[in-house]
Formats: C-alpha cells, sequence, structure tokens
C-alpha cells in the first residue's frame, strides 16, 4: 500500500468497528490515523461514509469532495458524493455525479440503479426502466433492481420494444414476493405482444384447424416461456388471447376425448389449467363440450373400478373446466409426478385451507343483515385470488414508510412506536395484510375479515411467504369494539362501501385508533362508477342471481355487446375471473362516493385529510395545479375530478388522522 495510506491492518482494524457501528470510536482512530496521512484518501472516504450512516450529510459532502480533488478517478468518491447529494435534494448534482461514475466504470451497477431511482423520483420513467436494465444487463443477480423496475412498471406502459425485458419480466413472475402479477400485466402483455410471436401462433388458430397446424402452435407457445409463466400467476385480462385460448382448450378436449393428443404437449395444457383455475373458469362452454366432459369423466371412473391406469391428459383436460375438487374419484387416485403442480393447485391448498378455517378465531357471531350477504358473497367466492406478491425489501418504522407518502404532516406529531400495532379491517383474501406487514418494522398486524373462506386463503398465503405477524381473525367491523384494542395504523380499503351503513363502520373504526395515528380509508367514486352503476342497474332489472352461472351468461352478452360504452368494464381486470365480476358488478351491497360526502364525513368524525395515497393520481393532478400544497386540497380535487371523471376508478384512497386540538 503506498505511504500515502496507513497499512493493511489499520484498514481493516477501521471496517471493523464500521461493520459493529462504533461510530465515535472509528472517528478517534481515523483522526489520529489522519495527523499521519493527511491525504489519504481511504480514510476521508470512510470518514465520509460514517457521518453519511450519522446523517451529517453536509460534513460528507466536503469529505468526499476531498476525497474526488485528490483522485479524480476514484469511482467509490464520486459514488458516494452523488449519494449525499441525493440525500441533500441535490437532484442535478447527484445526476452529473452518478454519470461521473459511469463514465469512469460502466459496470459500476449500483450507480445505474440509482441513477434510474432519481429519474423515477422526477417522473421520467422511460430513462428509470433504461437505467435498471443497464443494472441488470450488468448484474442479472441484483434484487434491488428488479423491486425498482416492478416499481416503475407499474405506473408506466413500454412505449418502444426493449429487446431484453422478457428475461427480466419472467424473472419477476417466477419470484414470489417482488411484485403482484396483475399490477405489470399490461406491460407482460405488451411484451408478449411485441417481443414474441404470440399473435403470429394466435392467428393460425381456427374455429376448424388441421392436426399440423394445432401442434405447430402448441409447440410454439410452448416454447413461450414468458408467456407459459403469465398463465400460472396471473389471470389473462385480454380478450383477444381468451377466445383463442377458449378454441384451443376445445380442441384439446375434442382430442383428449378420441385419445388423440400429442403428449409433448403437457406443459401448455398444465399452464392453461392453471390460467383456468386462476380465473375460476370464467370461459363460456358449450353443450358439446359439456357432454365430452362428462363422458371423460364417466372413462376415468371405469379405469378407477376396473384397476387401470389413468391418463394424465384425461385430468389435465378436466382441469381446464372445473375445480378437480368437483370429480368424485379426485382424492382417490394417485397423481403422477407430471401432475405435481396440477395437484398442489387443485387438492393440497383447498386442504390446507380448510385445515386452517378451524383454526380461525371469531370476535362475534355476525348478525347484521348485509354483513351476513356479504359474508355469504365472500365464502363462495374469496376475492382476490392471487399467486405473487409485492412485498418490502426490509421493514422500516412508521415516520420512514409514511415519508414516502407526501402527506401534509409533522412527522414528529404522529406516533413512532417501535412495535406498532395495525388493523387492517376488510383483508379479503390478505394481499393488503401481507403487503402491510412486510413494510414496517416488528409490527403486529391484526387481520379482520367477514369470511372464513378469504382468511383462510391468506393464512395460507403469509405461511408460504413467511409472514408471521400476522393475527388473522373473523368477525364483523361493527364489533371491533368488543375486542378492546387501540391502533397506531387502521388501513381499511375496499370495504366500508360494501356496509350497510359506511359512516357508522368508519366511525367504530375512528374508535379504535390511538391518538396522534394514522387511517388509510379506500371508497368507491360516484363519479368514476357510473357506467358500472347503469349495469347493476341493468342486472337488477333482469332479477339475476349471482351465480357462476349467471355471470359467464351476463358477461357473454356484454363481450358480444358492441357498444363502446362498455369498454372500460371490458378492459378491467376484474372481467376475466368470476370472483372480480362478481365483486365489479354482482356485489350485493355497495355504496359511491363523492368527495363533498367524504368531507362530510371527515368532519363529522373529526379526522384531518392528510392526502391521497395513488402517486400515478398525484402526478396526473400536479399537472394542473403545481402548487404542493393543493395536494391537501379536497375542494380543487373535487374540481379536478370533474374534468377528469376516471381519475379515481380505482377508489377514493387517502390518508387521515384524528384531530386532537
Amino acid at each position: 500500500m503506498s505511504s500515502l495510506e496507513p497499512s493493511e491492518i489499520k484498514v481493516k482494524k477501521l471496517i471493523s468497528l464500521f461493520n459493529k457501528k462504533k461510530f465515535d470510536e472509528l472517528l478517534q482512530l481515523s483522526n489520529k490515523l489522519l495527523d499521519e496521512f493527511p491525504n489519504s484518501i481511504l480514510l476521508q472516504n470512510i470518514q465520509g461514509v460514517v457521518h453519511t450512516e450519522l446523517e451529517n450529510y453536509k460534513l460528507a459532502k466536503n469529505l468526499f469532495i476531498k476525497v474526488v480533488n485528490l483522485n479524480p478517478k476514484y469511482t467509490d468518491g464520486y459514488y458516494n458524493l452523488a449519494n449525499i447529494f441525493n440525500k441533500l435534494d441535490e437532484k442535478e448534482k447527484a445526476i452529473e455525479n452518478y454519470n461521473k461514475v459511469i463514465e469512469l466504470d460502466n459496470n459500476y451497477f449500483k450507480a445505474h440503479n440509482n441513477l434510474g431511482n432519481i429519474y423515477k423520483k422526477k417522473g421520467l420513467n422511460k430513462k428509470a426502466i433504461e437505467c435498471y436494465l443497464s443494472t441488470l444487463e450488468i448484474n442479472s443477480n441484483y434484487k434491488v433492481a428488479y423491486y425498482n423496475l416492478a416499481g416503475v412498471l407499474q405506473f408506466y406502459i413500454l412505449d418502444i420494444e426493449y429487446k431484453n425485458i422478457n428475461k427480466y419480466l419472467l424473472y419477476l413472475l417466477r419470484e414470489k414476493n417482488i411484485v403482484r402479477p396483475n399490477s405489470i400485466a399490461p406491460n407482460v402483455l405488451k411484451s408478449l405482444f411485441v417481443n414474441t410471436d404470440l399473435k403470429k401462433n394466435l392467428s393460425l388458430i381456427k374455429y376448424k384447424i388441421t392436426n399440423e397446424d394445432f401442434n405447430y402452435v402448441l409447440e410454439n407457445l410452448q416454447k413461450n416461456s414468458l408467456l407459459m409463466q403469465f398463465m400460472k400467476v396471473c389471470p389473462i385480462s385480454d380478450y383477444y388471447i381468451e377466445k383463442n385460448f377458449v378454441n384451443i382448450r376445445k380442441e384439446i378436449l375434442n382430442k383428449t376425448y378420441e385419445t388423440d393428443i400429442d403428449k409433448t404437449h403437457m406443459n401448455f395444457l398444465i399452464s392453461l389449467s392453471m390460467q383456468c383455475f386462476l380465473n375460476e373458469y370464467i370461459y363460456d362452454q358449450s353443450k358439446d363440450e359439456i357432454e365430452k366432459i362428462k363422458k371423460i369423466d364417466g372413462r376415468i371412473n371405469n379405469n378407477l373400478r376396473e384397476n387401470k391406469k389413468i391418463s394424465d391428459l384425461d385430468i389435465l383436460c378436466l382441469s381446464c373446466y372445473e375445480p378437480l375438487t368437483n370429480f368424485s374419484w379426485s382424492n382417490k387416485i394417485n397423481f403422477s409426478d407430471n401432475l405435481k403442480e396440477i395437484f398442489e393447485l387443485h387438492l393440497n391448498q383447498s386442504e390446507i385451507e380448510n385445515h386452517i378455517s378451524k383454526s380461525i378465531k371469531s370476535i362475534s357471531k355476525v348478525e347484521d343483515h348485509i354483513s351476513i350477504k356479504v359474508k355469504k358473497q365472500y365464502e363462495e367466492n374469496p376475492y382476490p385470488r392471487w399467486e405473487n406478491l409485492g412485498l418490502s425489501i426490509e421493514p422500516r418504522n412508521i415516520k420512514d414508510v409514511i415519508n414516502d407518502s407526501n402527506l401534509n404532516l409533522d412527522l414528529k406529531k404522529i406516533t413512532n412506536s417501535e412495535s406498532p400495532e395495525i388493523l387492517i379491517a376488510g383483508c379479503g383474501t390478505g394481499q393488503h395484510a401481507i403487503t402491510t406487514a412486510s413494510k414496517y418494522k416488528k409490527s403486529k398486524v391484526l387481520a379482520l375479515d367477514l369470511s372464513f373462506k378469504s382468511l383462510s386463503y391468506a393464512k395460507r398465503k403469509a405461511n408460504e411467504l413467511q409472514i408471521n405477524n400476522i393475527d388473522f381473525i373473523q368477525g364483523d367491523i361493527l364489533d371491533l369494539e368488543s375486542i378492546d384494542r387501540k391502533f397506531d395504523i387502521i388501513e381499511s380499503v375496499g370495504v366500508l362501501h360494501h356496509m350497510d351503513n359506511p359512516f357508522k363502520g368508519w366511525k367504530i373504526l375512528t374508535s379504535c385508533l390511538n391518538n396522534d395515528s394514522l387511517m388509510l380509508i379506500g371508497l368507491y367514486s360516484e363519479t368514476a362508477r357510473q357506467h358500472i352503476k347503469e349495469i347493476k342497474n341493468k342486472i337488477n332489472k333482469l332479477k339475476l342471481q349471482s351465480n357462476s352461472k349467471n355471470i359467464i351468461k351476463f358477461r357473454k352478452d356484454l363481450i358480444e355487446n358492441n357498444d363502446d360504452h362498455w369498454n372500460y368494464i371490458k378492459s378491467s381486470p376484474d372481467f376475466y375471473t368470476i370472483s372480480g365480476l362478481r365483486d365489479l358488478l354482482f356485489h350485493v351491497q355497495e355504496h359511491r362516493f363523492t368527495i363533498s360526502k367524504i368531507k362530510e364525513y371527515l368532519d363529522k368524525l373529526g379526522l384531518i385529510f392528510l392526502g391521497f395515497e395513488d402517486q400515478l393520481v398525484k402526478e396526473n393532478f400536479k399537472k394542473k395545479y403545481s402548487k404542493n400544497i393543493d395536494l391537501y386540497n379536497l375542494d380543487k380535487w373535487e374540481e379536478y375530478e370533474k374534468n377528469n371523471p376516471r381519475i379515481f376508478a380505482g377508489m377514493y384512497q387517502f390518508w387521515c388522522m384524528k384531530n386532537n386540538f
């Protein structure tokens, strides 16, 4: 080592102190060493990193400036300096220094990643994506970049071909805890159509198709790894694909019925089976298909009685039309290794949930007449059915998490419990509760729902994802006061508007909130759901019962209706699953709100509006109202919604807190 630097032993000592977070001792030792080595780059860089940890950003900045002046080619120095400028909110200087790092060493992947983060915050999503892709091209194992890429893809639709993006989308779909597949589905679909030969292959599917063409199509679809994985983890909300899958499924049934299907297509059949299970068999079936299903079912029963081998293809084919639990033989046969995924999905998960259901505690008997109806709906159709989820990389304290939401509050005035008590009121199948439980450090989450079936699903998924800080309980929000607990955060999204009296439910939630604590509420917008209101009125006039048969039939009528008025419905992801469509159009109870009504309720409850949650909604709003204070002015939002009636299509989601003054 150069005489300008201390010995390797002393440097290792400093690094050891840093790893043990003994920062005072480290600074004392490094100051002594600086007397001996005043121009040491290593010592000044280490001190800069320590002061960064101690949040002495200005001091750290001066040290890093000194470092890069001593060595204008020292990449770590520029990288650390860029990080400091970022923390000091001097974004342009941060960009300049990250670019300097990349200029000196294009393989410095963390500089590409952090540059992407700045572009993302500035709303320059296209540039952010390019940076994250550059990061992953250098280091395809850098998980942080996958989280960041997924974060942008949820709010930005790719507008040009990214030739290399498919392999990263495939990674995101395979991982259990980086992103909810449904939230990046539009980009997966776009990439499938632009970067693969999916459209070309599907175009060959005709009403009557030759064996040669059919085998060619299945062979090529099976080679499409992104499509195969997408089918396994997310209901595909694209009617062109659905229409072709319906025809493919019908042709598979015909060939299976005739025992003439090519066994090399097993992998495609497994993906199709899983897709049909996820969409809850929303595809329409002809009378001919129903007859053939019955005959294949009979064939399996005969083979079982005569101790003959059961064909995997017979089982697979039927699993594309109904859950295997619907067939009397499903628990009497041994599934082959080829069907492990199908067995897990259809039988094992159901068995696990039945077992879990017996262990879930109730806080009281559900007695409210609307709550009873809502409970029945979600026992029959737990919503939504999901596979993967986006969890936090690491949990943080309340103030750090809330700071990301840019709310109108002094963070010093909210509770910052080291072990926050959090209530998720109406947790459904667990997506919300599990996501929240992963965000907050040392949190204790209570997840309440009316439906045992939904809670069992949620608990199974929490176990799979190794989320252990949630207690799932069954009960009604109306009975919450009986548990006599107060919470630091209460979140209830998409729930109150399904109660008989939403204000009463919200009042009970408010009574369960600690002082200086926060509440996240999600409510339907009257303005954004006018088209849904019209369809619900139509359903009510027809007096349609909300069973699967009627839902599929009504959906088919909507699809065949060429009125553009219904396009918003047809483009909704909920249009592509039974439980989603029941929740969207056939719900037993739905209230819709206006911003004026929300203001009225907030005043009555003594709650202060802190700001909306959805970042994309806020970014769009800021294009019209540039003052930061406007973000917290509900009158401005009401004005904005009148001119942009679809802005709250995904609900009003907003934070509020008790007014304790």
